[in-house]
């Protein structure tokens, strides 16, 4: 009996443990979406190339069928490769916006009380802007 309390308690913290949320800051987002952004770009910039050879695989003179259709498979790849850098270049988009965002946060603010000094919680709007 004593194993299964102690292994429930075991599986109940550590279910706890991973549903923390870790808080996410304009840095995080920011880095997220220069990384994004850089895949992005080598996503379309290789299906470009991709395309390229292809076309030049599929399109000689003294080409065989069966180079055609392998020059037509590479141009494919590549273009489903260009295709599917959109929607990373728009969640790159995404999370710029999100580090830039408005934010409201509660400031400490030093006040006199008393003939001393004593800090004041006071809520205020901080802007961040990513250069």
């Amino acid at each position: 009996m004593k194993k299964y309390v102690s292994t429930a308690a075991f599986l109940l913290v550590s279910c706890i443990m991973f549903a923390q949320e870790v808080v996410k800051d304009s840095d995080y987002y920011l880095s997220k979406s220069k990384r994004q952004n850089k895949g992005a770009k080598v996503m379309l910039i290789g299906g470009g190339a991709l395309v390229g050879v292809g076309f030049l695989v599929g399109d000689r003179k003294e080409s065989s069928f069966d180079d055609a259709a392998t020059g037509g498979i590479i141009a494919l790849v590549g273009a489903i490769s260009m295709i599917g850098s959109i929607p990373v270049f728009m969640a790159s988009g995404r999370n710029k916006r999100k580090a830039a965002s408005l934010s409201l946060k509660t400031m400490p603010v030093p006040t006199i009380k008393n003939s001393g000094l004593a800090s004041k919680p006071v809520a205020a709007v901080s802007i961040t802007f990513c250069l």
